[in-house]
Formats: structure tokens, C-alpha cells, sequence
């Protein structure tokens, strides 16, 4: 018989990645399983924050094992086929990138999509698009277009230079309540830790520790041997949560890193607890602080 998990209905994230403590335990009980048909209970769902959405759907995509979801009703599998949960849509190349993704330029999220992460064209292209498209869906503050596209550009070009992954992937909503855009963006590959260790860097100060390797890389200790490269999520996350008053989250391994107004904080997971790959979480404000300068962090 197939193993039944049921989902938990989330619909807050107060803290940028809290979401990860439901993920984890459909995650495990999911990998645990002697069964090879997974069926995933919406019966408690009601309303799905991005944050917990957009790394459910990339796990489920990446799942050696068939997952079923049942118990949807219609409004729910009508919004699963609008943000292409079920198989996120897959840009592969440049060309008719823009017709596949102009319908949602009247919606508050676009779709998740898999773009190949070797592929550069590719994912400057998804990514020039994607940011026309939510500038059109939020309507933000001038202010915010140069450093929302200066996040997107050094997250995805660390996929494409760092991950050794087969995939990207790429999720962003319009929280219109909160005043924000929540943009998950996600690899498959070695993982922050397993790019320190391919390229033999500061393997003596961060041993077998993912939270030292991810600590060093936020803080700008680069795998590159050119002494400019490796500041991209040093300068990022400062500019995200000091400058604009937003989140910045990364989970990778077994490690997350997380800044906030709040918080500065890097956390070592059980062993039990794994995401293969990288992932990253932007919360967004689409108001900036009017004393923002941009040139302050870049």
C-alpha cells in the first residue's frame, strides 16, 4: 500500500524559513519509506505560504519516488497547474522563454520553473523576464528595480558557477498584505560545503562543518581564485536585510544560514536532516527605506 503523509496547512512565516520545520519531517517520512508510491494528504491544506510551496514542489520533482497528491480540492489543483507544481516548467533554451511566461504578467506569482544551470544565456534570459514580469505584478517602488536585479543576477550566477548542478529553479510570489515578493531560488547540486571541498579551499578552517562553509561563503570567502569573485553573497544578504529591510535565508546540506533585521545566524541541522542541494529564500519589500542607497553595499 502506498505510505500516506499528510501535509500541515501553512500559512505564516515569521520567521523567513521556519517552513523548513514541516518540510523536513514530509522530507524524511517521505525517504524513509519502504513504499515507492508516496501519497501526499491536502486534506488540513487550505493556503500554502511560497516559502513552504516552492521547496515541496522542487522536493517533489527531484523524488526518486512517485508522489501522489489527493485530497486537493478544485481551487487547489487549479492553482497547482497554475504555478506548474506537479512538473515545474522547463525552460531549455532562450527562444519563446517570454511568450511561456507573459500570461502571468496579470497574475501574483509566476510559475516554478527548471532552467538548466550550465546553461548562462538561459538563465540571464529567465531571469531579465521574470523581473519584468514581477516589476509589472507589483507595481514597486522605482528604487527597488536596480537591487532586485542585482539579487536575482549574483543568486543564479552562483547556481551557475558554484552548484556543479543539472537544474536551477526559480519561484517568486507577490505578498500584497505584507508588502513584499518572496523568491525562492534552488539547485541540485554539491552544496556550499561540497564546492569548498571540489575546489580544495579553506578545507583547514572549515573541516567537516556545512555551517563553517556556509558562514565563510556569506561572508565572502570565495572558491575562485581571482581576489574580486566570492563577494556576491556577502554583498547580497547585507543588501537584502540591512539596506532593504528584507529576509535573506540559505539552506544547504545539512546547514542554514539566516539574516534578518533580528538575526545573524548560522545553525548545524541534526545529521538526519538533509537538503541535498542549495536553496535560497529573498523576502522582498517593495518599499524601500527612503535613505537607501544601493551604493552603500555594492
Amino acid at each position: 500500500m502506498p505510505k500516506t503523509i499528510r501535509i500541515p496547512n501553512v500559512n505564516r512565516d515569521e520567521r523567513i524559513g521556519s517552513a523548513f520545520n514541516f518540510l523536513f519531517h514530509i522530507i524524511n517520512d517521505s525517504e524513509n519509506s519502504e513504499e515507492e508510491i508516496i501519497e501526499w494528504d491536502f486534506s488540513d491544506t487550505s493556503f500554502f505560504h511560497p516559502f513552504f510551496l516552492a521547496p515541496l514542489a522542487i522536493y517533489k520533482h527531484r523524488c526518486n519516488k512517485k508522489i501522489v497528491c489527493k485530497n486537493c480540492p478544485t481551487y487547489m489543483r487549479d492553482y497547482f497547474t497554475a504555478i506548474a507544481f506537479e512538473t515545474p516548467m522547463h525552460i531549455q533554451t532562450t527562444h519563446n522563454i517570454e511568450s511561456k511566461l507573459k500570461p502571468y504578467k496579470s497574475k501574483t506569482y509566476t510559475p516554478i520553473c527548471a532552467f538548466p544551470a550550465s546553461e548562462e544565456k538561459v538563465a540571464d534570459e529567465l531571469q531579465s523576464i521574470l523581473q519584468s514580469i514581477i516589476e509589472k505584478q507589483t507595481n514597486y517602488d522605482r528604487s527597488v528595480k536596480t537591487p532586485l536585479a542585482y539579487l536575482l543576477s549574483e543568486i543564479i550566477c552562483n547556481i551557475n558557477q558554484h552548484s556543479c548542478s543539472e537544474n536551477g529553479y526559480i519561484y517568486a510570489q507577490y505578498l500584497k498584505k505584507e508588502g513584499c515578493i518572496d523568491i525562492c531560488i534552488a539547485d541540485d547540486g554539491i552544496t556550499i560545503y561540497g564546492s569548498y571541498a571540489n575546489n580544495a579551499k579553506y578545507i583547514d578552517d572549515i573541516g567537516n562543518s556545512e555551517a563553517k562553509a556556509l558562514r565563510m561563503a556569506n561572508e565572502g570567502f570565495s572558491t575562485k581564485d581571482s581576489p574580486e569573485r566570492g563577494y556576491g553573497l556577502n554583498t547580497s544578504r547585507k543588501l537584502l536585510a540591512k539596506g532593504m529591510g528584507g529576509d535573506f535565508f540559505m539552506l544547504s546540506g545539512s546547514a542554514f544560514y539566516r539574516l534578518s533585521k533580528d538575526r545573524d545566524e548560522v545553525i548545524e541541522l541534526p545529521k538526519t536532516i538533509r537538503w541535498d542541494g542549495t536553496i535560497v529564500l529573498m523576502r522582498i519589500p517593495v518599499s524601500l527605506p527612503k535613505n537607501f542607497n544601493i551604493y552603500e553595499y555594492i
